[in-house]
């Protein structure tokens, strides 16, 4: 009898930093037998964090670390009679160094520019944000039986027009800022969509936002959730210590990327009003970013050195989940957010801000949902640190709900029958 061939698979991404959408990979690559897939995961630039984190049998290669200088690859095209792809490098090269008004023009030409993969696939991936450079270089770069689109965002325009210099003041986002315009920026890559067999999003509220913008597309939109494995987090919160500042009071923990739309900024007016009015509250932060200086300043603005703790980037944050009192989630923007899936394994009572994430908590059930709104945030928090039942009651219907999703790699077990 004839073995079956393995399904040859290509996730393409950005760079393995710390980050959800890269934890969220490594997870879906470890739930993948290596028995029935061939898995190549094409990475943008090599480095990152979780780059020693993909499993060993699983290839890795490098669109930018190789020579991909333009006249070499002339050449090469024109010894072999290759005009066509001659002709469209230089187009495009040209068009890069002087056309480029748009992130989605220098992507789309980018991808012209670079050579086509050699290798042909059962299944191609682009794993990340939906106005990406993966999303175009899937579609013109690699030959698949099928091809499939991962969004890890909620695809909305925010409301909020304002970011936080490094002195604490608000500032407006300038006109062209694709911020402001985000809906826009992603109707751009309607033909791009237009080219995928399936369109994966991380949560039904992602899945909603796409199909407001792109309708006609919904009979291939759905949802796929991060892959959480609890009983392999589980092991991993013991592994390594915990908080070490022997703090007696409250500890309230916020995970991810210091960043605008995480919203951390939210963070140090919240805590001094915790503090001032008597709460024995400490707020931890672990991730590393752009608001990392800026929240240095308000910490000192607010004089909470001793109460508002920076721990940087943790490659295993899971016991300090499974040791705080209470998880908060401040984000602006969010997709599915992993963090909030791994305090759900751990019990964790959770407030969380109104995005693609909240459909992961029942409010007034296993936590509290508010507006991104800082006196929300104060009253939720003032809440959880008073009332001890109401915190017991959400650590109890977590316990009883499933907060494990590996169930979801079957999905993509469907797409591999449907490949050949």
């Amino acid at each position: 009898m004839k073995k079956k061939s393995k399904t040859k698979i290509a996730f393409v991404t950005r760079k393995m930093v710390m980050g959800g959408i890269e934890k969220a990979l490594i997870a879906m690559l470890e739930n993948l037998p290596e028995e029935l897939f061939d898995i190549t995961v094409i990475v943008m630039e090599p480095g990152g964090d979780l780059l020693e984190k993909i499993p060993s049998h699983v290839k890795i290669k490098y669109l930018f670390a190789n020579d991909h200088r333009v006249h070499k690859r002339l050449w090469g095209y024109i010894s072999k009679g290759k005009f066509k792809a001659a002709f469209d490098t230089t187009f495009y090269t040209i068009l890069l160094k002087n056309r480029v008004t748009s992130i989605f023009k220098e992507n789309v030409y980018v991808s012209k520019v670079l050579p086509k993969v050699e290798e042909n696939y059962d299944i191609a991936i682009a794993y990340h944000i939906p106005t990406s450079f993966p999303v175009t270089y899937v579609v013109n770069n690699i030959n698949a039986i099928k091809k499939i689109a991962w969004i890890h965002s909620d695809v909305s325009d925010s409301d909020e027009k304002v970011k936080i210099t490094n002195d604490g003041n608000e500032i407006k986002y300038s006109d062209d800022d694709p911020k402001l315009k985000y809906p826009d920026l992603l109707r751009r890559y309607k033909k791009i969509y237009e080219k995928y067999d399936r369109i994966f999003c991380v949560s039904e509220y992602a899945v909603w936002k796409f199909n407001e913008i792109f309708p006609h597309m919904t009979s291939k939109t759905s949802v796929f959730y991060n892959i959480v494995d609890k009983k392999k987090i589980e092991l991993l919160s013991r592994e390594n210590e915990s908080y070490n500042d022997q703090f007696c009071g409250i500890r309230i923990l916020t995970v991810g990327r210091l960043g605008w739309e995480k919203g951390q900024d939210l963070i140090p007016e919240v805590l001094s009003k915790l503090k001032t009015e008597g709460y024995n509250v400490r707020w931890y932060c672990i991730g590393d970013g752009d608001l990392s200086v800026q929240l240095d300043y308000l910490a000192n603005r607010y004089s909470l050195e001793e109460s508002l703790k920076l721990l940087g980037k943790k490659s295993n944050p899971y016991p300090y989940i499974k040791d705080c009192d209470i998880y908060v989630q401040p984000s602006r923007q969010e997709g599915y957010c992993l963090t909030i899936a791994e305090a759900r394994a751990f019990n964790k009572p959770i407030i969380t801000t109104k995005t693609g994430a909240s459909e992961q908590v029942t409010n007034e059930k296993t936590g509290i949902i508010v507006n991104f709104d800082k006196v929300e945030m104060y009253e939720a928090i003032k809440r959880l640190i008073t009332d001890e039942i109401l915190r017991e009651k959400f650590i109890k219907n977590l316990s009883e709900e499933n907060a494990d999703t590996t169930k979801e790699i079957e999905k993509l077990y469907d797409m591999t029958k449907h490949s050949g």
